[in-house]
C-alpha cells in the first residue's frame, strides 16, 4: 500500500472519530412526521418560536402540542404506554427517570457525547439524566432550585441587615425574628420549617440538608442504603450525618429548642410567608408568582440557599423537568433531533425571553446570574444535587414519616432514621 494510500486512509479515520466525538446528527427522513408533545408547565406560545425554527430546517415535521395537569399526568402517562400509544416527547421529572426509563428511547449514539453534555450542562442533569452505562434519557430545558425567602421590612426591623448565608446564622437569626404572645402562639415565625405537611417541599429541604453534610442515602452500586451509615471525623469521633440532619431540621419544630419557631398549626409555609408573619422560606422560583398573587406589596428579597460552611464546595438541591423520547414512538430519530435542536444555547435563549426560567446550561447561566430575582436560581444549578430514587414518591412518603416520627412520634432522630433506612432498604431488595 503506498504512502499517499495510507496518508488518506489516516485522515478519513481522524475526520470519522473527529465527528463521533462531536456528535452525530439524528437521520431526519423527509416523510411527513408529526411529533406529539405532552407537558405540564409550560404552553404551545412559549415553544411556538422553537417549533417554527425547526420547520424552518424540516418543513416536513409538524408538531401537535398537548398541555397535562400535573395530578392526573403519571396515570395518562402509564395509560398511554401500556396501550403503546400517548406522545413523542414529554416531560419527565428528574427524580422519575429510574421509575419510567423502561418506557422510554434512549438518544441515538453520537448525538449527545458525555463529554459534550457535560460541558454544556451543569452537573446534576448528568448525573440524574445518564444511566451507568452512558445512555441518556432525557435533556432540561430550565432548571429550578431551593433558595432562601426573607421578608426584608422584618429582618431590618430585627436588626438584621442581609440574608443568612450560613445554617447558623439562621439559627441566629430565627432566634431574634420570632416572637411568641403570653399564651405561646406565634405572632411571627421565624423561618418555616420542622414540621412535614405544612412546609412547602419538606423533603428537598432536608435532603439537602443531608448531603450538605455528607449523608449518603444509598451505595454507589444503588444496592444498599447508606442512609444511616456512621462516619468517622479526622479527631477519630464518630458522627452520623443523616441522623444529624434531621435532628437539625425538625429542631425548628420543637417547643424544647431555643429555636422553636414552627409548629404543625401553622399555616402552609407559602401562605404563612405571604402574609407577612414567616420571616423566612426555602422553596423554588416558582414560588415568586404564587407570593406575588397572594402579596402584590409584599416587601421580600430571595437568596442563596444555606450552607454549613461558606469555606466548603456549595451544595444546593436541584427541582425540574427534562424532556425524554417514548420508546413506543414511531418517530424516536426525529424528536431526539429536535430536542438537540431545542436545547442549543440560541434556541434556549429566545426561549427565556419568554419564560422567567433559569437555564441548565452553562454558557447561558452566565447571562442570568445578574439578573435580580433570576440570578440566584441561574447561578445555584451550577452548584446543585440531588440523589438517586428508585420510587420517588415512596421516597418522599419514608422521609415525611421520619420527620413525623419526631415532631409527632417523640421517636429520637437516631429512631427515625433507623426505620427510614429500614424501609428504603426493603424498596430495593
Amino acid at each position: 500500500m503506498s504512502k499517499s494510500v495510507i496518508a488518506k486512509i489516516g485522515i478519513l479515520l481522524a475526520l470519522t472519530q473527529f465527528a463521533a466525538f462531536c456528535g452525530k446528527p439524528a437521520v431526519v427522513s423527509n416523510k411527513p412526521v408529526e411529533l406529539v408533545i405532552w407537558k405540564t408547565f409550560d404552553s404551545e406560545e412559549n415553544l411556538r418560536p422553537i417549533f417554527d425554527a425547526y420547520k424552518k430546517l424540516h418543513s416536513n415535521v409538524s408538531f401537535r402540542f398537548e398541555k397535562k395537569d400535573i395530578a392526573d399526568y403519571e396515570n395518562e402517562l402509564l395509560t398511554a404506554f401500556a396501550k403503546q400509544a400517548g406522545p413523542d416527547i414529554f416531560s419527565i421529572h428528574n427524580d422519575w427517570v429510574p421509575k419510567y426509563k423502561d418506557y422510554m428511547a434512549t438518544a441515538p449514539e453520537g448525538l449527545f457525547s458525555q463529554r459534550e453534555f457535560q460541558d454544556s450542562f451543569v452537573d446534576v442533569a448528568k448525573e440524574d439524566l445518564y444511566d451507568p452505562a452512558g445512555n441518556l434519557y432525557a435533556v432540561p430545558m430550565s432548571m429550578d432550585v431551593l433558595a432562601l425567602y426573607y421578608n426584608r421590612d422584618l429582618l431590618g426591623s430585627a436588626g438584621i441587615s442581609v440574608p443568612p448565608r450560613t445554617w447558623d446564622e439562621v439559627i441566629a437569626d430565627v432566634k431574634k425574628l420570632t416572637r411568641q404572645d403570653k399564651l405561646g402562639n406565634f405572632l411571627i415565625n421565624g423561618i418555616a420549617l420542622g414540621t412535614s405537611s405544612n412546609v412547602n417541599r419538606s423533603v428537598d429541604i432536608l435532603s439537602l440538608l443531608m448531603l450538605q453534610n455528607g449523608t449518603q442515602i444509598f451505595n454507589t452500586e444503588r444496592t444498599l442504603v447508606a442512609i444511616d451509615r456512621v462516619l468517622t471525623k479526622p479527631d477519630g469521633s464518630s458522627y452520623n450525618p443523616g441522623a444529624q440532619a434531621l435532628e437539625f431540621y425538625t429542631q425548628f419544630a420543637n417547643p424544647a429548642k431555643e429555636t422553636y419557631t414552627w409548629s404543625v398549626r401553622n399555616n402552609q409555609s407559602i401562605d404563612a410567608f405571604a402574609s407577612g408573619q414567616a420571616a423566612m422560606m426555602i422553596s423554588y422560583s416558582y414560588v415568586t408568582p404564587l407570593i406575588r398573587g397572594k402579596s402584590p406589596l409584599l416587601n421580600f428579597g430571595i437568596a442563596p440557599v444555606p450552607q454549613i460552611d461558606m469555606t466548603k464546595p456549595k451544595v444546593g438541591f436541584a427541582n425540574y423537568f427534562a424532556e425524554g423520547v417514548s420508546k413506543v414512538s414511531p418517530n424516536t430519530s426525529v424528536a431526539w433531533d429536535f430536542l438537540k435542536f431545542a436545547t442549543k444555547a440560541e434556541n434556549l435563549q429566545a426561549y427565556y425571553s419568554m419564560n422567567k426560567l433559569a437555564s441548565p446550561r452553562k454558557d447561558l447561566i452566565s447571562t442570568q446570574i445578574s439578573d435580580p430575582e433570576l440570578g440566584v436560581f441561574a447561578e445555584g444549578a451550577l452548584t446543585a444535587k440531588t440523589f438517586y430514587k428508585p420510587d420517588a414518591s415512596k421516597i418522599e412518603a419514608i422521609f415525611l414519616r421520619m420527620i413525623d416520627d419526631i415532631i409527632l412520634r417523640n421517636r429520637t432522630p437516631q429512631q427515625a432514621l433507623s426505620a427510614g433506612a429500614q424501609q428504603l432498604q426493603e424498596m430495593i431488595r
